[in-house]
Order: C-alpha cells, then sequence, then structure tokens
C-alpha cells in the first residue's frame, strides 16, 4: 500500500497539481533569496568602500581648514531674506545681456514675484569682478521720456562690502544696450561708468546683465523692480523686491574648494559635496548617472542595464542648501554611513558624511554619494547567469505540466466520445454507456465509474420510459371499450334522470381518459417516426399555403392570413414530420385564439435561412413561463375554445420535430401584448 502511495498514478488530482505548483515555485523562491544575501553582501562593501575615500579626502580638506575663514558664509539665523550663493562663471564675461556664459548654472537662478509680475536673478563671479544677471518678465517695458516727464520702469539695487559701505545704484536705461549706471550724489541721480551693464528687450520682457567695479565684493544684497504701466505716469503700479526685510545675505565660497574638488577622480555614478556648517553647498562634482558604468562587453546588453539603472528623478540635483540624517549627524561630530531608497524608486544611494572640523569645532561637511546601480546590476548578471539554469528546470517543469494536461483532456475526451456515443440529438440512449477502467486510479477513474453505473441505469430507466406510453395504451384500451359499453348499456336502461347525469359524466370522464392515451401513443408515435423519416426537397412556400388554405376550409369559424414576399423557397425536410409540426401550431394558436382575429402565419427569409410565424391574439405568456411551454406535460395558458384534454404535448412534439431537422423554436409575445407569436427559424 505504501508503494502505491508513493507512485504518482495513484495520487489524486489535487496532489499532482500541487506537487506540480511547488516545483514551479521552489526554483524563483531559492533564487530570489539567494539575490537578495548576494545584494545586501555587496550592499555593505560599497558602503564600507565610500566610507573609506571619503575619509581619505576628508583628510585633506582638513589640513586645509583655513578655506572656510576665507570663504564669506554668513550666519544663516540672522538674514530673513533668501541667501543668494555667487557662481563662478568659467569662461571670460561679456556684457551683452544673453546669458551664454551663465548655462551652467541657470537651474539655480533664483525667481521673486509679486502675484502677477516677476524676475529672477543669478550671481557669479569672474576675473576680480561680481556679476549680476537678471531676467524681468513684464508685458510693456516703459523707458524714461527725454522729456523727463513721469517715471519709468526701473531696478534698484542695494548692496552691503565687507567694511559695512552702503550703496545704491539705479538701472533704468533709455533704450535696449549699453547704458550707463546711476547712483545717487549729491541728491541727484549722476552716472558712474565704473559699472558696465546691458539691457536687452525680450518676449516676455528684458534680460540685463551687470558687471560690478573690479574689487568689489557685495557682502549683502537687494534687488527691486519697480513697474510703470503707462508713459507720463507719476507713480510706481507694482513693486517686486528679493526680501521685505533688510538685505539678503550672500554666501560667496572660497574658489580653492572648487578647485579641490575638480581634482578629484570620481568613480562614474559617484558625487562629492563640501558643505559648511549650515549645510550650504561650497562645491561639488559628479552625479549619479549611470551611462559611464560598463555593466557588459555586449553594448545593446550594456545600454539595457544601463537605462533600466538610471536615476530618473534625482532629489539632490541642484540644492544649493543639503539638510539630510548624515549631514546632522556630521554636522554633531559623528560619521555616518548609509544607504537611502529614493522614493517611488527601486534605485538607491549609498552615503557617507564626515565631519570636517578644527579641533572640537565643525566648520563643514564632506558628503561622498554613490548610485548602488552597480550592485543591482551585477544581481541582475548574476540572475542571468542562473537563467540558463533555470530555464531548463521550468523547461522539464512544463514538459511535465503539459504531458499532465494531455493525459488528463485525453482521458476526458475519451469520457465525452463515450457518451456521445450511446446518445443521440434527441437525447435518447440506444446503447448503455460503458466505459473500461483501471481498478484504482484518481478522480477522473472514479468518475469513469461512476458515468458508467449512472448510464446503465439511465438506459434502463429511458428504455422503461419509451416503452411506457405503448404499455399504458394497449393495456388500458380494453379497460377502457369495457367501460364505455357498460356505461352505454346502463344509460339505454337508466330511467332515472339523476342517474343518468351521473352515467353521462362517467361517460365523459371514460372519453378523457381514452383522448390521454391517444395523445401519448401519439407523441410516442413521432419519436418512432424520426427513427426512420427521412429529408426530402419540397417546394415550402407551396406547402405552407396549401397547409394553412386546408386548415381554412376545415375550421371555417377561424379565418386564417398568410403573408410571404418569397415566390418560391427550396427546403429539406422529413414532409410527414413537418406537416405534424404545422398542425401542431395551428391547432395551438386555434385553442388560444380569439374568434374574431386572424391567425396570422408568416414566411420570410433570413439570410441562409427561413422563418415560419404563427400569431394569434389571446392571453400572453409570462416571460418566465416562454421557455417552459415547449418542455412535456406543461401548459401554461388556458385554453378558450377547446373543451378536450391539454396535456401540454402538443409543442413538446413542435421542439422534437425542429431538434431533429437542427431548426429552433421558440415563443414570445407580441409588443403591444394583444397575443403570441410562435417562431421556427432554421
Amino acid at each position: 500500500m505504501k508503494l502505491l502511495r508513493l507512485n504518482p498514478r495513484h495520487w489524486s488530482l489535487s496532489k499532482k497539481i500541487t506537487s506540480i505548483v511547488l516545483a514551479i515555485l521552489m526554483v524563483p523562491v531559492f533564487s530570489i533569496s539567494l539575490l537578495q544575501e548576494i545584494e545586501k553582501t555587496l550592499v555593505e562593501s560599497v558602503k564600507d568602500n565610500l566610507a573609506l575615500s571619503n575619509r581619505l579626502i576628508a583628510n585633506q580638506l582638513v589640513t586645509n581648514i583655513s578655506w572656510f575663514e576665507q570663504s564669506v558664509l554668513p550666519d544663516s539665523n540672522a538674514f530673513f531674506g533668501d541667501e543668494f550663493f555667487v557662481f563662478p562663471i568659467s569662461s571670460s564675461p561679456v556684457i551683452d545681456g544673453f546669458f551664454d556664459e551663465w548655462t551652467e548654472h541657470k537651474s539655480y537662478r533664483k525667481t521673486f514675484s509679486n502675484g502677477t509680475q516677476q524676475f529672477s536673478v543669478l550671481l557669479g563671479h569672474a576675473q576680480q569682478s561680481f556679476l549680476v544677471s537678471i531676467e524681468v518678465e513684464d508685458d510693456k517695458v516703459i523707458f524714461p521720456r527725454l522729456d523727463g516727464e513721469g517715471v519709468s520702469d526701473l531696478l534698484e539695487i542695494e548692496y552691503k562690502t565687507a567694511n559695512q559701505q552702503y550703496s545704491t545704484i539705479y538701472l533704468s536705461p533709455t533704450g535696449a544696450g549699453e547704458f550707463a549706471v546711476k547712483v545717487a550724489r549729491n541728491g541727484e541721480l549722476k552716472p558712474d561708468w565704473r559699472y558696465k551693464a546691458f539691457w536687452l528687450n525680450t518676449k516676455a520682457g528684458f534680460s540685463l546683465e551687470l558687471q560690478f567695479p573690479s574689487g568689489v565684493t557685495p557682502q549683502e544684497i537687494k534687488i527691486t523692480y519697480r513697474d510703470v504701466e503707462q508713459e507720463k505716469s507719476l507713480n510706481y503700479q507694482g513693486v517686486i523686491s528679493s526680501t521685505r526685510f533688510d538685505l539678503n545675505p550672500i554666501v560667496w565660497p572660497s574658489p580653492k574648494f572648487a578647485n579641490f574638488v575638480e581634482q578629484l577622480t570620481l568613480k562614474p555614478a559617484q558625487r562629492i559635496w563640501i558643505l559648511d556648517k549650515y549645510g550650504r553647498v561650497l562645491a561639488t562634482k559628479g552625479n549619479l548617472k549611470t551611462d559611464q558604468l560598463q555593466f557588459s562587453r555586449n553594448i545593446v546588453f550594456n545600454w539595457i542595464l544601463s537605462n533600466q539603472s538610471t536615476i530618473e528623478s534625482d532629489p539632490r540635483n541642484g540644492l544649493l542648501q543639503i539638510n539630510t540624517e548624515a549631514t546632522y549627524r556630521a554636522l554633531k561630530g559623528d560619521e555616518m554611513t548609509r544607504v537611502e531608497y529614493l522614493k517611488d524608486t527601486d534605485n538607491a544611494i549609498a552615503i557617507a558624511a564626515y565631519p570636517l572640523a578644527e579641533g572640537n569645532v565643525v566648520k563643514g561637511v564632506l558628503l561622498l554619494e554613490e548610485n548602488v546601480a552597480r550592485v543591482q546590476v551585477l544581481q541582475k548578471k548574476t540572475l542571468l547567469k542562473m537563467l540558463g539554469l533555470i530555464l531548463l528546470v521550468f523547461v522539464l517543469v512544463v514538459w511535465a505540466i503539459f504531458w499532465f494536461v494531455n493525459r488528463t483532456v485525453g482521458r476526458i475526451k475519451k469520457l465525452n466520445r463515450a457518451i456521445e456515443e450511446v446518445v443521440d440529438e434527441q437525447g435518447r440512449m440506444h446503447s448503455p454507456l460503458k466505459v473500461i477502467v483501471e481498478e484504482e486510479g484518481d478522480e477522473i477513474d472514479e468518475l469513469y465509474r461512476a458515468f458508467s453505473n449512472m448510464g446503465e441505469r439511465l438506459y434502463d430507466y429511458n428504455e422503461y420510459l419509451e416503452k411506457l406510453a405503448a404499455r399504458l395504451s394497449h393495456e388500458l384500451r380494453t379497460p377502457i371499450a369495457i367501460v364505455r359499453s357498460s356505461l352505454d348499456n346502463l344509460a339505454l336502461n337508466c330511467s332515472n334522470q339523476e342517474e343518468l347525469e351521473i352515467i353521462n359524466r362517467a361517460l365523459d370522464g371514460n372519453k378523457r381518459l381514452g383522448e390521454i392515451i391517444s395523445r401519448m401513443r401519439q407523441a410516442s408515435s413521432v419519436k418512432e417516426a424520426m427513427q426512420s423519416a427521412e429529408k426530402e426537397e419540397i417546394e415550402l412556400v407551396d406547402f405552407v399555403r396549401s397547409t394553412v388554405n386546408g386548415f381554412q376550409s376545415s375550421f371555417p369559424e377561424y379565418r386564417f392570413v398568410f403573408e410571404t414576399s418569397l415566390e418560391q423557397r427550396i427546403e429539406k425536410i422529413s414532409v410527414e414530420l413537418f406537416s405534424e409540426l404545422f398542425d401542431k401550431l395551428l391547432s395551438n394558436a386555434m385553442d388560444f385564439c380569439i374568434s374574431t382575429h386572424p391567425i396570422i402565419v408568416q414566411l420570410e427569409s433570413v439570410g441562409d435561412g427561413f422563418i415560419l410565424r404563427v400569431s394569434n391574439t389571446g392571453p400572453t405568456i409570462d416571460k418566465r413561463n416562454l421557455k417552459r411551454v415547449f418542455d412535456s406535460l406543461v401548459s401554461i395558458r388556458a385554453k378558450l375554445h377547446s373543451s378536450g384534454t391539454n396535456l401540454g404535448l402538443g409543442l413538446h412534439v413542435v421542439r422534437l420535430i425542429t431538434d431533429f431537422h437542427g431548426f429552433s423554436v421558440k415563443a414570445k409575445n407580441r409588443d403591444d401584448l394583444s397575443g403570441v407569436i410562435l417562431e421556427v427559424r432554421s
């Protein structure tokens, strides 16, 4: 018995399917768990290497800690306005109103707005000169009038230098191009040609470049734009300022920081930041893109892996101040390494933060980042190496599933063929169901045995039912005749009126019983006729018309109407059976029609087939019973005219005949609910 249980042939279907599913799931489960462990180990290795590299670079910066003192790094807590950063301009500046030399820093432009208008500012330095670029959005620029009437659009710049010298300059040219910057002297605005400025009109307003005199290095600044909407206006209609309180502080990183990071050699997908004690960016280099990473010797494969590992949205790209947990810990004097996962992505970044301190005083932070894509791609490459083995296992498993499913389907088809061989189109069993099965097996073998047993019982019962009507009609005909003759004799010899009424009621009951036997025999004879019926080609239109005319002659109390647009229609049918079908349809219509209304017969062509409709006015059929009217021994409507016994066999015979011909039949109520339509469709 134990050996039989170990043999998969004798397992149940649930056990077989479960074992196959578990076999499939085990492979990826083991593979994923292994790769996760490999990834954890590699990420820890990346963190350790990053921390070591960061510590070595930081040691070089600590020896030059004085660079922080050489930078102008104002206290952020002492100012209300936003800070301005001064960016190094690599190329020689050309003051022409175009911002070509500012391109690499354009993402750092600060924008100020009053709700309807705005301007943006970017500060820089090159060749010992302080530079300002301003872009103003103004749909109508008003220049000063030559006659001096009214006010014009005006840029006002206030600034303080390191020795607390306060100055204000005014920029309002008479037109586009280079113009003189004005300063207030003795209560008047006079040109100061030490400043170099250029005004350029744009579609949105204007752009302006300004170069301060050599050696002038503002530590604080405030920029205000005063807007005029109409010429000759005496007042400014709009004012936009970079700050509402005091001046904006200016952060001057030492250029030595920028030179230091430029000399560093970073790995691909690495980035370094030098921050001051407020987390402000003093210098940065590198990016987290994986374009330069070499994942594979195959160019196409390398391109695919590179695209999969690229960080689409870098949250710290372009920031001028970084406030993270790693930065905060480093400013407290603690070295820290960690891995951050970017929001809504699978990308991860390894971070190493190291404090740059002089004694116990932290002056800044060195932050080194690396895209962990290298590890993630290594994980993918490892997965690809395992693909061969996994693919082999999957092929074997799929083959096992295919074999199992094919064998199971074959066994089910075998059962289906056995059932179809013993049941004909009319649902009659002409032989018992016999299916050979193994002594022991799974649920399908049990199903074989169950169907075989059920088939034998159904065959015996079906044979009994088929012979029942003939037996009943044969056995009951003689007793009914005897009862009939006896009642007739009693009626002839009876003189009592009450007894005579009783005898007449008994005669009526005997007559109805005879009709029942006749109709049961009729239904049985139809089934027997279908076994030997042969189809032949007839002209359907003439056939239907002659049948309708015959009914009109036989039943003049009814009115029959035949409607058709066809002149000729050849169909291959059994004339005897189809005549029986048409007779049942017309008889049913006569039983339930209102005699003052016609019975309408319609014949029309639809595609390659035809539709025969018989419609009568009278009681309708409830929707839930429209399909049941064709079942055996079902009668839904109350007859209006016939007083005979209604067994519900007439429409059942109609369905048997339509099934034999491969037609369909259905009943439906008229749209106006005035009667019923019986429809035969080929």
